[in-house]
């Protein structure tokens, strides 16, 4: 072999052996990981997700992504938009120390629903489920943080952005856990519960773009505030929200939880008495949760719609109360609820008037606030009615 091939061979091998340096480096330095979670993020979900924000919630590690959804869209005269994913990461190896582990959901929804028929006995939309009340994000964005009923890890947050002219609207759902070490508590971490709520609003800013919704956006979240828990509540005389106006009664309502009143798309109200079990909850839902919930309390039940018959309140299926408002914008009509707790059975015809009065008094204030025509008189059963 001459001096030449001998070089050459040694060249080549110290070249490999760089190689292979380099790609060790990279990969055990976190190059690899990041690599990997960025190709993951950017893929999933229509392309929608805040890569960095993601990133800094869930770290480059063990990212998995689900299987997602994905159909319809803003144009399509048939099938609305439907988009869902999930981004998980996994809790890898066991090395005897604690694993924090957490997910991402996403939904991006098309409003309002064209094919409401194939969901007939399913849910239009992805609902914030508290049973407290969630509170406004402000900042120019129609939406609501929700941190559960007990602050835990969870949070969801909904977004409405109201497309241009012609295009419909988009609705955005993110719900983040994230869990931590044992004792983690980090949605009393305000920068942590704004970063959630900021994947929402960040997803929401992208979808806009991508299917051309051409949206007004709000501004970057600075903070969001904590929902009200348990153990926060105040006399109904001195409800200054979403509680606002309605009277205490007797024993059986002396406590009320409630969020600051906005414009936001869903706004909720709790009572409750001395024991502090709740008696009674009032809900307002705009848009597309005013067209969920329609769907779900009274479309899989009954062969006609009452709202379309021209019905302006009266009593659901399951024993809630319900009036309507006329609001611009063509969103259609306000939805507004008021669920007794207890027994239908033994509900006294003095506690359905409580209840019928404090919802006129709920589902006014709302209306005014979102600008909507003031609502029908609630109705519902009175003596002598079953």
């Amino acid at each position: 072999m001459t001096p030449m091939k001998r070089y050459a061979l040694r060249a080549g091998a110290g070249l490999g052996a760089l190689a292979v340096l380099a790609g060790g480096i990279f990969y055990f330095s976190g190059g690899y990981d990041r690599w990997s979670s960025g190709r993951l993020l950017t893929n999933a979900c229509e392309g929608v997700l805040p890569v960095d924000g993601m990133r800094a919630l869930l770290g480059d590690r063990n990212l998995e992504s689900g299987e997602g959804t994905s159909e319809g869209s803003l144009d399509d005269a048939k099938t609305s938009l439907r988009v869902a994913c999930d981004i998980k990461r996994g809790t890898g190896e066991n090395t005897g120390k604690h694993t924090r582990s957490g997910s991402v959901t996403v939904s991006v929804n098309g409003v309002p629903t064209l094919d409401r028929e194939a969901l007939r006995y399913d849910s239009l939309y992805p609902m914030v489920q508290s049973s407290l009340p969630p509170v406004p994000l402000g900042r120019g964005w129609n939406g609501v943080f929700d941190a559960g009923s007990s602050r835990e890890a969870k949070a969801t947050t909904a977004v409405l952005l109201d497309c241009a002219p012609g295009r419909g609207d988009l609705l955005v759902t993110v719900s983040v856990d994230v869990r931590g070490y044992p004792g983690d508590t980090p949605l009393d971490n305000p920068e942590r519960r704004t970063a959630y709520a900021r994947i929402a609003t960040d997803t929401a800013a992208n979808a806009s773009r991508r299917w051309n919704c051409d949206a007004d956006l709000g501004e970057a979240l600075r903070t969001v505030p904590l929902p009200v828990d348990e153990d926060e509540y105040v006399a109904p005389a001195d409800a200054e929200g979403t509680c606002a106006g309605i009277p205490a009664r007797g024993k059986s309502v002396t406590r009320a939880w409630e969020s600051e009143r906005s414009t936001a798309l869903y706004e909720k109200c709790v009572l409750g008495g001395v024991e502090g079990r709740p008696t009674h909850e009032f809900a307002a839902h705009y848009g597309p949760y005013a067209e969920g919930a329609r769907h779900h309390h009274i479309e899989p039940s009954r062969d006609r719609d009452p709202i379309a018959s021209g019905e302006r309140s009266g009593l659901l299926p399951g024993g809630s109360l319900w009036t309507i408002a006329d609001c611009p914008g063509g969103g259609g009509p306000a939805f507004f609820t008021a669920r007794p707790h207890g027994d239908d059975d033994k509900r006294s015809e003095a506690e359905w008037a409580y209840a019928r009065s404090a919802l006129k008094v709920f589902a006014e204030r709302s209306a005014a606030a979102h600008h909507c025509s003031a609502p029908a008189a609630p109705t519902g059963p009175e003596k002598g009615q079953p």
